[in-house]
């Protein structure tokens, strides 16, 4: 009994030195109780730190939702993250790499291991025939996704499907159509049978353009037009508004969420018009269980705004939805 009291005391100790530490005045943010995650420190964001910018994070509303956060080892090279997939362990950041001229800023995929946080992968240029006679190569690179046919990278002329075991050993260029004007590929979406693209309009509303996702797999098609021309052809199946701003899109079982963002703010809108907080210079987003995935490109060395922001973020998704947007586009 003395023994089992002992013990008992002990326990007790223990737990009013935890009680006391807790209750502590803090300048980190609170988390509520049962959140899984309570935000990471410079120190702790994994990957090769960049060069530039200050040794220290950027506030924000939902920065107590992170539960990791990585650098993209390009990141000193002028890689700047637009689109994001995950398999496994691996997630795959689309971007592009900065060059003054629009025009000259290729598309790259990084390949990164979440577990380590190392890129284990890494394709600086796509290209590939696509007008008869010439290689053209990939720009921007603003949506990215992930289905058994292999990764799919929109820009906005062109959509590129890829082999994702082949990034950074050699040409992964599976496929590629040509996408007609009007149609602009600036980010993203396979989801429910459909692909989708839509349209980053920085005032108003942008526009999302539908198509059926086996018409556009179909052997044979090359060409994503309005309305079907020849059997070369797949043609738009639905229309839509996006909010302003758009950077990213993703679905789950409520329907279709988009990213919006500039450089100190970001947001995710939902359907019915629900509005909450997200990471400053969001682009793509993905919902994967209970997390959040966001790329950033406010860690960037062409956007970054002092204080950094990491490139790729893994947030409790539940603490996220709980929130409310602060940002005013």
């Amino acid at each position: 009994m003395r023994i089992a009291g002992a013990v008992l005391g002990l326990l007790l100790l223990l737990a009013a030195c935890t009680s006391s530490g807790d209750s502590g005045d803090s300048d980190e943010p609170r988390a509520e109780p049962g959140d899984r995650c309570r935000g990471v420190s410079h120190d702790e964001v994994r990957g090769r730190t960049p060069s530039y910018g200050a040794k220290r994070l950027r506030s924000y509303p939902v920065d107590h939702a992170v539960c990791a956060a990585y650098w993209i080892d390009h990141a000193d090279d002028g890689f700047v993250p637009q689109g994001l997939a995950l398999r496994g362990r691996t997630a795959y950041v689309g971007g592009y790499g900065w060059v003054e001229k629009r025009t000259d800023r290729a598309c790259q995929v990084a390949k990164v291991d979440l577990r380590t946080g190392r890129t284990t992968g890494f394709t600086p240029r796509i290209e590939a025939d696509v007008y008869g006679g010439r290689l053209t190569f990939c720009r921007h690179g603003g949506g990215l996704e992930l289905t058994d046919d292999g990764l799919w990278l929109a820009e906005a002329e062109r959509l590129w499907l890829l082999d994702p075991d082949r990034i950074g050993r050699g040409d992964p260029v599976v496929r590629v159509w040509r996408i007609e004007p009007g149609i602009k590929g600036s980010t993203l979406l396979i989801h429910d049978g459909r692909l989708g693209f839509a349209t980053y309009a920085a005032e108003g509303s942008g526009r999302m353009t539908w198509f059926a996702l086996d018409d556009v797999r179909r052997p044979g098609v090359d060409d994503l037009r309005h309305a079907v021309r020849d059997a070369t052809d797949a043609g738009v199946t639905g229309r839509g508004r996006v909010p302003n701003r758009v950077q990213g899109i993703t679905g789950d079982r409520t329907g279709v969420w988009h990213s919006s963002s500039r450089i100190s703010c970001g947001e995710l809108h939902g359907p019915r018009g629900r509005e909450v907080a997200s990471v400053p210079g969001a682009e793509d987003v993905q919902f994967r269980g209970r997390d959040l995935w966001v790329v950033s490109e406010a860690g960037a060395e062409p956007w970054i705004d002092e204080e950094r922001v990491p490139m790729l973020l893994r947030l409790d998704r539940a603490t996220v939805l709980r929130s409310r947007s602060a940002c005013d586009f």
